[in-house]
């Protein structure tokens, strides 16, 4: 992805954040706008944007240290963990956890209530982007030492990660 699509999916995330802001959802921000996004460091981002306390506390030093991409590991096996701690399925990991916790079939932990097409299409929906998020971001950089990320790409990544922690978060285990 170039530098100027990053931008823009920063924009974006900086205007869902406002948007949350100001119905209280997260932790308020004191006026960033999606103009100023660009203007702020790296770490002030993130700051504005990573707003799971678990993700921080796994990512956040790491990441104003420059370790891109072991700042977008760490958050996303801090995602992983929290899955296997709310499904119970300690033993299961990455991929097969997620697909085995999202299934439309059998879920374990649930985003809605799963009766119309629409509720059923966005478990699958996300139950495809949590083991995506597993497969296809934390898996090379946690078998690849020398994979290395941009600052903007790597927060690009841990903002997804804050995505899902907040559906997460918002997910009931099925009796």
């Amino acid at each position: 992805m170039d530098r100027e699509a990053s931008h823009k999916w920063l924009e974006i995330a900086g205007t869902l954040q406002q948007e949350a802001d100001q119905i209280g959802v997260g932790r308020s921000q004191k006026g960033s706008s999606p103009a100023s996004i660009e203007s702020r460091s790296a770490i002030e981002q993130f700051d504005d944007l990573v707003t799971n306390s678990s993700l921080r506390s796994a990512s956040r030093e790491l990441f104003a240290d420059g370790h891109y991409a072991r700042a977008v590991e760490e958050a996303l096996k801090c995602l992983n963990n929290e899955v296997k701690d709310k499904s119970g399925l300690v033993s299961e990991d990455g991929a097969s956890l997620m697909r085995t916790a999202f299934s439309l079939k059998k879920p374990i932990l649930k985003l809605n209530p799963m009766v119309t097409q629409s509720e059923k299409g966005e478990q699958q929906g996300y139950m495809d982007l949590f083991a995506g998020a597993m497969t296809g971001i934390r898996n090379p950089r946690a078998h690849e030492h020398d994979l290395e990320d941009q600052s903007d790409v790597a927060l690009e990544m841990i903002v997804l990660a804050n995505h899902l922690m907040r559906k997460l978060d918002g997910s009931i285990k099925n009796p």
